[in-house]
């Protein structure tokens, strides 16, 4: 039972964060023949921050590292592919 539930917690943080990814690579369209980072659309107008290329960038890096943060300890600590072996 424990280990199905750790099963479904680790799918579902996989499918939300592939989720993310995917709104940090879609593009929206901010006017006419203009696009933008769905992401980057949304964080703005939600902060009030300013239109900025030094702005986006950091803002699309960190949301990469978090990505991949999650994604790593997802897989080491939800999916343990190997048991732990005991040394005494």
């Amino acid at each position: 039972m424990q280990k199905a539930l750790r099963t479904i917690i680790g799918v579902a943080v996989v499918g939300l964060v592939l989720h993310a990814a995917d709104l940090a690579t879609r593009d929206c369209r901010v006017a006419p023949y203009v696009y933008d980072d769905c992401m980057w659309v949304g964080l703005r107008t939600h902060l009030g921050l300013p239109a900025s290329r030094f702005l986006r960038m950091a803002v699309l890096e960190s949301v990469g590292i978090v990505l991949a943060l999650v994604l790593y300890l997802t897989f080491r600590y939800v999916f343990p592919f190997r048991k732990r072996s005991e040394h005494s």
